[in-house]
């Protein structure tokens, strides 16, 4: 090598075979990349990736909004009990300030909190995302988004209920209330714009843990009135139709607003809330017939020792976060692959799990688990989002 007069060190003052050397190395990597790029989307590698994931305890993501905003993490439950278990850091896209309102097939759908109609799809394994394109002014408007994946045609889909809000009457000029009907838009992931499927008759309740996506179908509680709830609706991602499926007859559901809908073990499931933190979970056996409704879990009174011990004062920010004011006391979050033990969030704050033989509850204790969360039930995907959006 030519010492340089200025210290620096230029291609030219290498030997020719050097920087040959140095060529081929760098071209194989290239070539190995390119070959790992095109192993993971292989549609095979991914159904194989997604069939494997269901036979596994959920993998979690965990929102974060307090004292830093707008973290995510994600934890693999799998790991429980073993050494190599954590917490792992995501980096987040630089992106104004967000929500988390659903997951579909290793897809996280983050909602702009300042403006109600910009949403990002986003991938955590690839860390690539895109904006879905916007559709209507959603001046004095209120949307409610869902999301599926249609098998056949294996493209990813987006639903939106927007409706419509008016103020009640001059004595309030503040509140306002939202219509029971809405105006429905589809868009296919990667096509330009939304496409209007009609009107809704229904009111479905409000975005986040009312809907859940079983069979291929997003499915909502939906209300009809002043503590009043409506029947349980599904939407076909495949033929892009609404049906009502049967709900479970567990005496006075109808007068029972207060029901979560979620995925246990790959069937439909109702939490059917009696009062402040106690509750039933019934889980429909046969997808849409209403006599397979059973009753698996009787979940009592508790409140984990993590919630009893905290300052609220010293946490009053969090509290005005828009986690905290969104959340319930206490959510299902799906089953542990042993089917016996059913894993909850309480109030933004514990990971508890409950067994339904004996009605025990287990406080989850993880390094690295931060103090203020909401957990999203995620699948990790191997799926390229621009590669998604090539497609169509």
């Amino acid at each position: 090598m030519i010492n340089n007069p200025d210290g620096v060190s230029s291609a030219r003052d290498y030997p020719r075979h050097t920087i040959k050397a140095a060529c081929d190395i760098f071209t194989a990597i290239q070539a190995r990349m390119q070959t790992w790029h095109n192993l993971v989307q292989d549609p095979l590698l991914v159904c194989m990736h997604f069939s494997r994931a269901t036979e596994n305890d959920p993998c979690l993501i965990l929102h974060c909004d307090y004292p830093i905003r707008n973290q995510l993490y994600s934890l693999g439950l799998s790991a429980l009990g073993k050494d190599d278990q954590r917490v792992n850091k995501i980096r987040v896209p630089v992106l104004p300030e967000f929500k988390v309102v659903g997951s579909c097939k290793g897809l996280l759908y983050l909602c702009d909190s300042s403006a109600k109609d910009i949403v990002y799809v986003y991938n955590p394994f690839t860390r690539d995302y895109i904006e879905l394109p916007k559709s209507t002014e959603l001046l004095h408007q209120y949307p409610v988004y869902g999301f599926g994946f249609n098998q056949t045609t294996n493209k990813y889909k987006v639903i939106k209920a927007v409706y419509r809000t008016h103020l009640p009457g001059p004595r309030d000029r503040h509140s306002r209330i939202l219509s029971l009907e809405a105006e429905v838009q589809i868009l296919t992931l990667g096509s330009p714009a939304w496409r209007n499927l009609g009107r809704l008759p229904y009111h479905l309740i409000h975005q986040g843990s009312s809907q859940v996506l079983v069979c291929g179908r997003i499915h909502w509680h939906t209300w009809s009135g002043v503590r009043s709830s409506g029947p349980i609706i599904s939407f076909d991602f495949e033929d892009e139709q609404f049906r009502e499926v049967p709900k479970p007859d567990c005496g006075g559901l109808d007068h029972r607003p207060n029901i979560q809908l979620v995925d246990l073990g790959g069937c439909l499931s109702a939490a059917v809330y009696n009062n402040y933190s106690e509750f039933e979970i019934w889980i429909m056996k046969e997808y849409n017939v209403k006599e397979s409704w059973i009753k698996e879990f009787n979940i009592g009174n508790h409140v984990p020792t993590s919630l009893e011990e905290v300052d609220w004062i010293s946490v009053q920010p969090f509290k005005d976060s828009k986690l905290y004011g969104k959340s319930s006391f206490v959510r299902v979050l799906g089953l542990l692959k042993t089917g016996d033990e059913v894993l909850l969030e309480y109030r933004c704050r514990a990971l508890v799990t409950c067994n339904k033989k004996d009605g025990t509850f287990k406080h989850l204790t993880i390094p690295g688990l931060p103090n203020w969360f909401e957990v999203v039930v995620h699948e990790g995907s191997l799926n390229w989002i621009d590669t998604l959006v090539n497609d169509t």
